[in-house]
């Protein structure tokens, strides 16, 4: 007997799918993403990914909004350790979870920002002033802070896009936080992973859903 779908199982679902989505969106970038493609690694029927997020935008969106969340609740929980942590988390983020850093940050994305992921845009910024406000003046927090998150993203950029190693960033990173903060610290940069790991909570790895429940969603 097919058991009943909880709100507990669905939100699973929008959890894994986010997981493909964002898997699929490294993959072949805004212009080539497609609901069809979704739903065929999904599993389950081409209307299905529709029923959960309205459209193409809406499940990218969905996923920059998880994504920009979990990245600054590590970057939070490093504030603590200091200025060190914080940039810590951030190339550890950066590198383990390149899928979702990619769609964060791609400019190709619409420019639309629900009110939702400006929330959570906000407290990465925040995170990152604090960690920087640490070290610097009032008056140079901002142009500091900036400066020291574009060249930490352009570096991160060259190791996605190939250019520079893992073992290269990590002497970048030495060097810019030398050079505008005044830290000697050597950072450990994990080994670029190209695709996001499932979530924990994904249907698919938690064993939550039976084939028979799954059959239900695909057939929505």
């Amino acid at each position: 007997m097919p058991r009943i779908l909880t709100q507990a199982h669905l939100e699973q679902f929008r959890n894994r799918l986010c997981d493909v989505a964002a898997r699929l969106y490294f993959e072949m970038g805004h212009s080539d993403f497609n609901m069809r493609d979704l739903a065929a690694r999904l599993g389950v029927s081409a209307m299905t990914p529709y029923r959960y997020f309205g459209d193409k935008d809406g499940i990218l969106a969905a996923v920059r909004e998880r994504a920009t969340g979990r990245f600054a609740d590590q970057l939070e929980a490093a504030l603590p350790g200091g200025t060190s942590a914080v940039i810590q988390a951030y190339l550890r983020f950066a590198m383990e979870e390149a899928a979702y850093y990619r769609l964060i940050f791609d400019l190709s994305q619409p420019r639309a920002h629900p009110a939702t992921l400006s929330l959570q845009e906000n407290r990465l910024q925040a995170a990152l002033a604090a960690a920087t406000g640490a070290r610097t003046g009032h008056s140079e927090t901002e142009i500091v802070g900036d400066s020291l998150w574009a060249a930490l993203h352009g570096a991160i950029c060259l190791v996605v896009a190939g250019k520079k190693s893992e073992a290269e960033l990590a002497e970048l990173a030495f060097q810019l936080v030398l050079a505008l903060l005044g830290i000697r610290k050597h950072f450990v940069v994990p080994v670029l992973q190209m695709s996001p790991s499932p979530s924990a909570n994904s249907l698919a790895d938690s064993g939550v859903l039976h084939t028979a429940s799954a059959a239900r969603i695909a057939a929505e």
